[in-house]
């Protein structure tokens, strides 16, 4: 198995930070008061995904109604309450699950555009009509059907619609488990027909616990940089080391600070090492880590002169002299403003299959311009 393999959702059993979510979920199931839709929600890579896979194995080797039968002397007997979500990792359940190939799990992601060889941008309103026919069919082992949306944001219209018809007449024994970046931008019609799951982003400490379990080898100073970019995501953390994200973030630094009389030939060469053919999601990378220093750089002017200004963790030694410096030259309202700015081009780009290397390059000078007035 591949070290990227290992950390997908499916494969991970062990969630860190979220135990009262876990704690909700099983109270429902203790009480017979299961909801037939759950959405999580919270930041990208918090652990909305892995809480579905576990929220899954438990149900998938929990069957619903397991009454235990009369006693010897004709008495009801008392269902015994589960303690945890945690499952046998080697049952037959799981093992299929980690294969990606139990039957009573359906999971709904984005598709391949057979035209294309891509990805898909938006999950279509065929992928969640899989939904419709898997809940309508028995279930291979008479117990729970379980479907996991990974994630609603990725929804186009249509889609969105489809779903809405799933949660109006949910079938019995069939679960429904949706997952949310940002919750507020959904049909409210969904978010009142589905039990939520809100996930906070961990402590700092938290996530460098879980990064030093994957990555025991990595230096200390190494892991600190990553778990201060980590947004208290410890997903996120842990695709930052896997595509070297320090490094980057570090020639985007150097970069940033030759602003606002920007080194053009530097600023080619970094738009060609994030865009080649062989840099695979560097220009995905590369774009969250600008949104983010600009999201830095706003509380870091919104502090200033303030006791708050130490509370934002330093990623990388240069980064808070570069803030001050940048900072110093426009206004809190124009970094808002640039954030806006930068966040539609990256969309844009996205939606439009602009050319990235030019993107990369568009984006830079904007920023560049708004620092030279």
């Amino acid at each position: 198995m591949e070290i990227e393999d290992t950390f997908l959702p499916r494969n991970t059993h062990d969630l860190t930070g979220h135990d009262g979510a876990e704690q909700l979920f099983l109270d429902a199931y203790n009480a017979e008061k299961i909801h037939h839709a759950w959405m999580i929600t919270g930041p990208k890579g918090i652990g909305k995904a892995t809480l579905a896979y576990k929220m899954a194995r438990f149900l998938l080797n929990n069957p619903p109604d397991d009454n235990p039968g009369p006693g010897l002397f004709g008495e009801e007997l008392e269902k015994i309450a589960l303690e945890s979500l945690e499952t046998d990792r080697s049952s037959s359940a799981n093992s299929l699950i980690s294969a990606g190939s139990n039957p009573d799990l359906l999971v709904i992601e984005r598709t391949e555009d057979p035209k294309t060889g891509k990805m898909r941008n938006n999950i279509l309103v065929d992928d969640v009509r899989k939904i419709n026919n898997f809940f309508h069919t028995t279930s291979a082992n008479g117990g729970w059907r379980v479907a996991i949306v990974d994630t609603a944001d990725e929804m186009n219209r249509n889609a969105a619609n489809a779903i809405l018809k799933i949660l109006e007449e949910p079938p019995n024994n069939s679960i429904l488990i949706i997952l949310a970046h940002a919750p507020g931008r959904l049909l409210p019609t969904i978010k009142s027909r589905c039990r939520m799951l809100p996930l906070k982003p961990l402590k700092s400490a938290t996530v460098k616990e879980i990064l030093h379990k994957k990555f025991p080898d990595k230096e200390e100073n190494v892991i600190d940089g990553y778990v201060a970019l980590s947004n208290g995501s410890p997903g996120y953390a842990i695709s930052l080391i896997e595509h070297k994200g320090l490094k980057l973030y570090r020639e985007m630094l150097g970069l940033l600070s030759t602003m606002p009389n920007i080194n053009v030939p530097l600023l080619h060469d970094f738009a060609s090492e994030v865009t080649t053919s062989k840099s695979g999601d560097m220009f995905l990378l590369f774009s969250e880590m600008l949104s983010q220093f600009i999201s830095r750089m706003i509380r870091h002017v919104s502090y200033q002169g303030t006791a708050h200004t130490h509370n934002i963790r330093e990623a990388l030694t240069e980064e808070f002299k570069l803030m001050e410096e940048l900072g110093a030259i426009i206004p809190l309202d124009q970094w808002a403003e640039l954030w806006e700015k930068v966040s539609e081009k990256i969309k844009s780009a996205d939606l439009l299959n602009m050319d990235r290397k030019q993107t990369v390059i568009d984006i830079l000078n904007m920023i560049n311009s708004a620092l030279k007035k």
